[in-house]
């Protein structure tokens, strides 16, 4: 009886110690590690900028907060105003950014002046945290729109302060003409502009009224007639009341200047070139029309290709119109002309009648050239190598033909138009090749460029690899035996020898078999259990210098074939199931023991 009792309480505080033991490791150990992780490593905790204070009047657009916080770590961050919580949400390390756009919109502001306190708190990942308070201040809207600033297109305009506005004037016919109000205001209503003139059409016209968002205010007035002054005046109220107004004072002048025009520069060219344009810049606040009229000093109509030259021609626009206010390109082409010497004169008309005139000479000189060949330079390339070529380009005027040969001997010919020629030179048995290319223009005049291509023998071996032997069951103490092989050259296979046997010094021989994708296969036959095969591969190439290549002696031994082994995870998991069984086992015992 005490021996039974001995056993049990041996066997109980067995099992009391593996279970302590497994809880000091499995529970003391990571907090010793912990507690010596942060002694080593303290990280620090984030940290963030302090914006400014800021104050504006209430119903301000586009003012907001920006936080600058940096941490290795960010996890999230929030934004309260006056405490409660306005956004919050996972923070990578950006920036945090709080419009301020909704203090107005949602009517916060229920009294002037009012202060709202916006703090940001980020996080780290190990919920450490940093704080920032801004204070934004909102008062009273008591102040009129503020008129920054009154532009003239891309110029500011001057205020005179003896009219009581600002002056612009124009020439009558010019176009793209714009007042534009550079405005200020927190909260805009509406806004109206009117009219009045000398002229008697025109007086306390109003020509824009309506809501105003708050935006700039941009009038364009063209078309006003000349001889009058315009005063415009802007009359802009916000919601409180608050007005303002401004006034701009457009004087519009009669046209007396005559058109505008640059004088390009005189123009010489080859025959047969091209493209050649004169351009003229041109302007007129009241344009009519134009004429291009050219004046022949010399020509000769049977120099060059009677198709493909022409006479000028005069030109005439009976409605000639601006497109730029700052004025248009007039381009007319003079490539394609016969060899000779032109004047081209350019007379431009408003509706006035006043007038302005250029002339542009216009030389084409004879084709002296012959065309200028650009080439590929000498070529070498190891046999069966691909992607090699050949490739011409030519700068000539007037072409005409091209011939190339290759050792004397004509290979590609034709009519050439100035385009480049291109030729593959891929498969050419080994030696050195001379290449002959000429071209030749309208005038008979040729030019022409050699080029030696060499190509060497192979000089890499065949490749031989990934050798397998296969052994499948013949008969219980016989296996049938196979021999597989990956083999390639850039230049293809001319033979394949497969020797093998028992005894290398008399092996038996045999070509292999294609797979497809440079994979070969052939059988040795049937051989007995214990037996030891000798096997080569020898490969030729098919180059001009027939390369072998051997894979040299190897063997193997014919062995029984076996059943794949039990999987080590199968294993594993008996070993689980076992140990489990055990465990319930123990359980059992202890509650169903003798007292």
């Amino acid at each position: 009886m005490g021996s039974r009792r001995t056993r049990h309480l041996f066997v109980a505080s067995f099992f009391a110690w593996l279970m302590l033991s497994v809880f000091a490791v499995g529970v003391m150990t990571p907090a010793l590690s912990e507690t010596a992780q942060d002694n080593r490593f303290m990280l620090a905790v984030p940290s963030i900028t302090s914006p400014s204070d800021m104050e504006f009047e209430n119903g301000t657009q586009g003012e907001q907060v920006t936080w600058n916080a940096t941490e290795a770590e960010p996890k999230n961050y929030t934004v309260t105003r006056d405490g409660d919580v306005y956004s919050s949400g996972s923070w990578d390390g950006a920036e945090i950014d709080v419009d301020l756009n909704h203090l107005s919109s949602d009517e916060l502001a229920h009294t002037l002046p009012v202060t709202f306190i916006f703090r940001c708190t980020v996080f780290n990942m190990q919920n450490e945290s940093v704080y920032d308070e801004v204070q934004v201040r909102l008062i009273a809207d008591e102040s009129s729109p503020i008129i920054e600033a009154v532009m003239w297109g891309n110029e500011t305009l001057v205020f005179n302060s003896t009219s009581g506005s600002y002056e612009a004037s124009y020439e009558e016919g010019s176009f793209d003409h714009e007042i534009t109000w550079n405005i200020t205001e927190s909260n805009p209503d509406t806004f109206n502009i009117t009219r009045l003139s000398n002229y008697p059409t025109d007086n306390n016209t109003v020509i824009e009224a309506g809501d105003w968002d708050g935006d700039n205010i941009t009038l364009n007035v063209d078309g006003l007639n000349s001889t009058h002054w315009y005063l415009f005046t802007l009359y802009l109220n916000d919601t409180l009341g608050h007005n303002v107004t401004s006034l701009v004072n457009v004087t519009v002048y009669e046209d007396i200047t005559a058109p505008t025009i640059d004088s390009p520069d005189d123009i010489s060219y080859e025959f047969g070139a091209e493209p050649y344009y004169i351009e003229w810049k041109v302007y007129d606040s009241n344009p009519k029309n134009y004429s291009l009229i050219v004046t022949i000093l010399y020509n000769d109509t049977s120099y060059g290709d009677p198709l493909a030259v022409h006479g000028p021609a005069n030109k005439t626009l009976d409605e000639w119109t601006l497109t730029d206010s700052k004025g248009d390109d007039i381009s007319f082409p003079v490539h394609d002309l016969y060899l000779g010497n032109y004047t081209y004169t350019m007379t431009l008309f408003d509706i006035f009648g006043r007038n302005v005139t250029d002339s542009v000479n216009v030389t084409v000189y004879r084709d002296l050239r012959a065309p200028v060949i650009n080439a590929t330079g000498d070529l070498v390339y190891e046999e069966g190598y691909t992607g090699n070529y050949l490739n011409w380009s030519a700068e000539e005027n007037n072409p005409r033909v091209y011939n190339l040969t290759r050792d004397g001997e004509v290979i590609m010919n034709g009519t050439w138009s100035g385009h480049n020629l291109s030729l593959v030179i891929d498969g050419l048995d080994v030696g050195i090749f001379v290449y002959n290319m000429s071209f030749t223009d309208y005038f008979n005049q040729t030019s022409y460029v050699i080029i030696t291509v060499q190509v060497t023998p192979d000089i890499h071996l065949p490749a031989v690899a990934a050798i397998r032997v296969i052994q499948s069951y013949s008969l219980e103490t016989w296996n049938n035996v196979e021999i597989q092989a990956f083999i390639w050259d850039l230049n293809d296979i001319f033979n394949i020898t497969l020797e093998w046997g028992t005894d290398p010094s008399n092996p038996a021989h045999s070509s292999m078999d294609s797979l497809g994708e440079n994979l070969f296969i052939a059988s040795l036959g049937e051989y007995p259990h214990g037996f030891v095969v000798w096997y080569r591969i020898t490969v030729q190439d098919n180059s001009s210098v027939r390369n072998i290549k051997s894979s040299g002696w190897s063997y193997f031994e014919v062995a029984p074939l076996e059943s794949e082994g039990t999987p080590a995870l199968l294993w594993v998991g008996f070993l689980i199931l076992g140990s489990l069984a055990t465990i319930v086992l123990f359980v059992i015992y202890f509650r169903t023991k003798t007292k």
